[in-house]
């Protein structure tokens, strides 16, 4: 195990973090550039143009929502011809699952971090399949999507102000005891979630986040942003801040270089689990901003707590304490308060982020769950799979932190 960060204030920062759901409020009250009339996407900065076909269609959708265009088709010519501004959701301070397209009416879950003001947020999670994140369009796509803003979210505004900021670090580390890995598996989290938020909450609200199993992702996605934002911005850091797709390309961000993507091609999951009736060559490459999960150390760099969710990305569960152990070489250290227990009975902690100098060094890339978007806008989510970011991003990355003057 590498524990050559514990000393460092990067680490000693994640490590202290301790992200609080606080709120779900509108995008527009809490992010200027969605208030302005502008779209949120997923992964680094990318031109509409050469956006994957998922995204695109997502984006159009979202901003068509926001009567940012006469129909969806509308406001991807708009989005082309620079009429309509683009960021994304890390540099405007959230993160959103694969295509990650965000307008100002859609409720966003805001986390804060206990010991200072630092925040961050993510859009609430559709469920599974035919959804927005994945490209899907059609009119219950849509249907689901306006009841979240007029329902959903403010139920569930209602009842955090009832029940009062609820710590996610506790959360997750009841779940990974559970069998989440906190990615690709998360319906313990979610039940765990839904008990502490159920009594203030409406039977159909209630029966929505009860029958998404997926819905505790986005938690976890955004107390994963509040914690590396915490350790964000130290001189000298190679830890891991970001791990982010487009569906083009992907993005990582370092400690020591604060904002600076560095960037490589996006690649296709290999392993993948498909549905049945979907083959390889129908994959979108890999998309979105959960990997922040991986960044923060869980998801695939915790497979061994829950060997059941191996299938679900074309792994062997007889395998997952393995792959596990080998991540080890690229972690940033152990985190204090996420553990679980192996086959061994032994107690097990979680990677406390992840080192882009170890990642370089042993060669080792942080793997990451991932749901598989079709090619096509329009069909949704086909399987999941294991994708990894590019080597060339860490190199590069690293190449300009030794570049800085100390």
């Amino acid at each position: 195990m590498n524990t050559s960060l514990h000393a460092k204030p990067a680490a000693a920062a994640l490590a202290a973090a301790r992200p609080l759901l606080v709120d779900v409020v509108p995008a527009s009250e809490l992010v200027p550039h969605l208030a302005a009339g502008g779209l949120c996407h997923a992964g680094p900065p990318i031109e509409p143009q050469r956006m994957c076909a998922p995204m695109r269609a997502a984006l159009g959708v979202a901003g068509w929502l926001e009567g940012l265009g006469s129909d969806p088709a509308d406001t991807l010519a708009r989005l082309d011809r620079g009429e309509i501004p683009l960021m994304t959701n890390h540099d405007a301070g959230g993160v959103g699952p694969m295509s990650g397209a965000v307008g100002g009416s859609m409720p966003l879950l805001v986390a804060r971090d206990a010991g200072s003001d630092v925040t961050a947020w993510c859009p609430l999670n559709e469920g599974s399949g035919k959804v927005l994140r994945y490209g899907a369009d059609d009119e219950e796509v849509v249907a689901r999507l306006r009841w979240m803003s007029a329902m959903l979210g403010p139920a569930l505004k209602r009842a955090l102000e009832r029940r009062g900021p609820v710590d996610l670090i506790e959360l997750q580390a009841r779940a990974l005891r559970l069998g989440d890995e906190c990615h690709h598996r998360t319906g313990a989290g979610t039940e765990l979630l839904l008990a502490i938020l159920e009594p203030e909450l409406p039977d159909d609200v209630a029966a929505f986040v009860a029958g998404n199993h997926q819905f505790f992702l986005n938690a976890a996605m955004v107390s994963a942003k509040v914690a590396l934002l915490c350790a964000d911005e130290v001189p000298g850091s190679a830890l891991v801040t970001a791990i982010a797709r487009n569906g083009v390309e992907v993005g990582v961000k370092l400690s020591g270089l604060g904002g600076r993507w560095f960037t490589g091609p996006a690649a296709l999951p290999e392993p993948a689990a498909l549905y049945e009736g979907y083959a390889a060559d129908e994959m979108n490459p890999d998309l979105g901003d959960s990997a922040i999960v991986e960044a923060f150390g869980l998801g695939a760099l915790a497979i061994a707590a829950s060997p059941r969710s191996a299938p679900t990305v074309g792994l062997d569960p007889a395998d997952a304490e393995a792959i596990t152990a080998r991540l080890r070489a690229i972690g940033g250290g152990e985190h204090p308060r996420l553990a679980w227990r192996e086959q061994d009975g032994e107690e097990r902690r979680a990677l406390l982020g992840v080192d882009a100098r170890a990642v370089v060094r042993e060669r080792i890339l942080p793997p990451v769950h991932t749901g598989i978007a079709h090619v096509r806008p329009g069909v949704g989510q086909i399987g999941g799979g294991i994708t990894h970011p590019p080597m060339a991003a860490f190199e590069a990355a690293v190449a300009a932190l030794d570049d800085v003057p100390v």
